[in-house]
């Protein structure tokens, strides 16, 4: 006959094992719901993201190649619990993309070297220096400010400046009303424009 103790150490131990397997179970179940809601999300957002990406693009095969390219990069959210929308993540991954495609074709066409002799004079109307980077740095701020943005707000705002969706289409999207989505769209806004404004003004 075994001690007491050898006893009571064997009942803790297979208590201890019988958490664990719980443990894990839950942990399962909880992976697996979040698998599920992710692989629903993409499946219904995906025939949007890819007309939202030709509209960007003007051309279908860039577009389902970024498509195909966006969902692949938002697999590493599959199993993440603190996304607040699938939706809007997977818009900003899109739009990153289109960005990163313009900048490599820009720097295509920057590499591709013209002589002074052949491009002529530069005329003293054409953009300066300076005016591209105010330009680029007020795009860094309006990109700044749009992610600061609250995440209904921001998603209002996507849908209908991006999408190029009406107010009615946005509040039946989001489910609310017409008149909260130009609250949101007027929130944006007045962000957008308090981002830009000189500080002097």
């Amino acid at each position: 006959m075994l001690p007491r103790s050898l006893v009571g150490a064997a009942a803790a131990m297979n208590k201890r094992d019988g958490h664990l397997a719980l443990d894990e179970s839950v942990c399962a179940e909880r992976t697996e719901r979040l698998r599920s809601q992710f692989d629903e999300a993409m499946t219904a957002h995906r025939q949007e993201l890819f007309k939202y990406l030709q509209r960007r693009t003007r051309d279908i095969e860039l577009a389902a190649d970024l498509t195909q390219e966006t969902l692949s990069r938002m697999m590493v959210y599959r199993e993440s619990s603190n996304i607040d929308s699938y939706e809007l993540l997977m818009y900003r991954v899109a739009h990153n993309l289109v960005l990163e495609h313009q900048r490599a074709k820009y720097r295509r066409r920057a590499s591709d070297h013209v002589s002074l002799s052949v491009v002529g004079p530069i005329r003293a109307d054409e953009t300066s220096v300076e005016d591209i980077a105010d330009a680029r740095l007020s795009l860094e701020l309006l990109k700044r400010a749009l992610l600061k943005l609250p995440p209904k707000c921001r998603l209002a705002f996507m849908l209908s400046r991006f999408e190029g969706l009406t107010y009615p289409q946005v509040a039946a999207r989001m489910g609310i009303s017409v008149k909260m989505v130009e609250k949101h769209i007027s929130r944006a806004l007045l962000a957008f424009r308090a981002a830009v404004r000189e500080p002097n003004e």
